[in-house]
C-alpha cells in the first residue's frame, strides 16, 4: 500500500470484517470504506492491506498494539504502561472473551 494512508495499515488475517475493524481501532465504520473503495466488503482477502483512518481522530491520543504469541493481557498492561480498567475502557469486546472452561478465578473481597 501506498503511504498516502493518514492512520494505521492493516494486513487482513482470518476472521477480519470491516466491522470488527473499526471497533477494533475505534473508527467508524463508514470512514474505513470512504478510505478504502477498492475494497470489496464482502470478500477481504488475507493478506490483503486496508487503511484504517485513525489520524481523523485527533481529539485525543490513541495507541494501538497488535497482539503477538505467548501475550497476556498482564504482559500488554505493563508494556504499555496501563491499567485493566483503562484498557477494558477503550477495548469494550474484552468483556466477551470467553474463559476455558475450569478456569479458576479469584474474586476479590466485596468492599
Amino acid at each position: 500500500m501506498e503511504n498516502k494512508c493518514k492512520g494505521v495499515v492493516h494486513r487482513i488475517v482470518a476472521g477480519d470484517t470491516l466491522y470488527k475493524l473499526s471497533k477494533l481501532y475505534g473508527v467508524r465504520l463508514i470512514d474505513i470504506m470512504k478510505e478504502n473503495p477498492y475494497v470489496n466488503v464482502y470478500n477481504l482477502q488475507i493478506g490483503e492491506e486496508i487503511c484504517i483512518p485513525t489520524d481523523i481522530y485527533q481529539e485525543e491520543e490513541r495507541r494501538y498494539y497488535s497482539t503477538k504469541p505467548g501475550d497476556t493481557l498482564g504482559k500488554v498492561i505493563k508494556n504499555m504502561n496501563t491499567d485493566i480498567e483503562n484498557l477494558m475502557e477503550f477495548n469494550r469486546e474484552l468483556y466477551n472473551t470467553r474463559l476455558a472452561v475450569g478456569t479458576i478465578l479469584r474474586i476479590p473481597p466485596k468492599k
